[in-house]
């Protein structure tokens, strides 16, 4: 199963590589920072609302099958996403092995048209 629908479609895409990091503040006002050694990178796509159901269907329903510990790869297509990349092309576009953590609820409206929740969220396997 491809996610790359997903991105292709996408309607608005983040992609988070701040490490994470723990902090804690002692009485005298001292603070404690630790970080994780390798952050995968978080990437939240959101896709517009108003896409017909019967160009969705069938990727929805891979979506839905689709096991959630398989790891798939996406691209950030220049030709979709250039300032991504600065508008200068590169040789090929950037891919991540990702693991699908969250799927939006989905709604069917005005006859034939999905409306989506919330944003896809992907994260990098490491």
């Amino acid at each position: 199963m491809s996610l790359q629908w997903i991105i292709n479609n996408a309607e608005s895409l983040s992609i988070n590589r701040k490490p994470a990091v723990a902090r804690t503040t002692a009485r005298d006002g001292s603070i404690r920072i630790v970080t994780r050694g390798v952050q995968p990178a978080r990437i939240e796509v959101k896709l517009p609302d108003g896409i017909p159901w019967t160009t969705l269907k069938a990727d929805i329903e891979a979506l839905e099958a689709m096991a959630y510990g398989t790891a798939v790869t996406v691209s950030i297509p220049y030709a979709k996403f250039p300032w991504f990349y600065n508008n200068v092309a590169p040789a090929s576009d950037t891919s991540y092995s990702v693991y699908l953590l969250d799927i939006p609820e989905w709604v069917i409206f005005a006859r034939n048209q999905v409306s989506w929740s919330g944003p896809f969220v992907l994260v990098q396997a490491v």
